[in-house]
């Protein structure tokens, strides 16, 4: 079922399948949204019941080939809407319009026009703004508590730094 939502690259890493990466996805955040809950539950939710099987000199190993790679594709996911939100804001900062660019005597609604198509788009960037930030809270929460959870099963490490260590490379 993993490999419905993930896809191998050489490297066997796990990465968030480019159908899901469209800016589509971001405006109607379901099927990401799914994404997210469902990695998070095939790792993070069930993450004691898998430790339970793991002897503690494992547990680096499950990190990186488990864990990371999850982590990474939902992060991957979120920062792609991300910037997508930023992209259209810049997109309504050189849209613009100033009132010496319309002949209102000509169109008088012009101008109105305008203005409305973007309040519209600049309300579709904070819709996915708000979503994205969400996400990010809910995914700061679960890697924390993921966390928690390494080190009371496996011993004391800075799994967060080894993740971003891991992500850097």
């Amino acid at each position: 079922m993993s490999e419905f939502f993930y896809k191998k690259l050489s490297s066997q890493l796990l990465v968030t399948p480019a159908e899901l990466l469209t800016t589509a996805n971001c405006e109607d955040s379901s099927r990401i949204r799914a994404f997210l809950r469902l990695s998070r539950i095939a790792t993070d939710d069930t993450i004691s019941q898998h430790l339970n099987e793991t002897q503690p000199k494992d547990c680096d190993a499950y990190f990186n080939r488990k864990i990371v790679p999850q982590w990474q594709a939902r992060a991957h996911a979120i920062q792609f809407c991300s910037d997508y939100a930023k992209k259209l804001e810049q997109e309504v900062a050189a849209a613009l319009p100033k009132s010496a660019d319309y002949d209102l005597r000509t169109n008088p609604y012009a101008l109105k026009d305008d203005l409305e198509k973007i309040e519209h788009q600049n309300a579709r960037r904070a819709t996915i703004e708000n979503w994205v930030r969400n996400e990010q809270n809910v995914e700061k929460i679960i890697r924390e508590e993921t966390t928690k959870i390494f080190n009371d099963k496996c011993y004391y490490k800075d799994w967060l730094q080894q993740f971003a260590d891991a992500i850097s490379k």
